[in-house]
């Protein structure tokens, strides 16, 4: 009998250069209270050293399939907690819903927000001057 692994997990990838702060979030599979405990620590600690800097999140979502329950409030917390903290935050996704998603942040984040169903795309416009 073949033993079938659920990932799941976000991967992480944050760079910067003098003018800016980028990071990158892969949501892959359904999500857990666990994987928000991990991620968030590293996103607020890289965020309290943004003075002066433009700071642009991308969030891919192509492989994400879900939240635990715990982990959908997680979400939500980190949302309203960092809605004022990106200038431009690009939603990588394949679902009408996501699509529909950025529309709604776009009335409650300070930045701007954009969806995207190519990564490349998202990248041009994430880091356009």
């Amino acid at each position: 009998m073949k033993t079938v692994i659920k990932e799941h997990g976000i991967g992480l990838s944050i760079k910067r250069s003098k003018k800016q702060l980028f990071i990158e979030i892969a949501m892959l599979g359904k999500l857990t209270h666990e994987d928000y405990q991990t991620f968030v620590p590293l996103i607020d600690s890289a965020l309290k050293q943004t003075k002066g800097l433009e700071v642009n999140l991308l969030v891919d979502m192509r492989s994400f399939r879900g939240w635990e329950l715990l982990a959908g409030w997680d979400d939500l917390k980190f949302g309203v907690k960092h809605r004022n903290s990106f200038d431009k935050l690009a939603l990588v996704g394949d679902k009408r819903w996501e699509e529909i998603s950025v529309a709604m942040m776009q009335h409650l984040m300070r930045g701007e927000c954009k969806f995207f169903k190519k990564r490349a795309k998202a990248l041009d416009w994430l880091l356009a001057d």
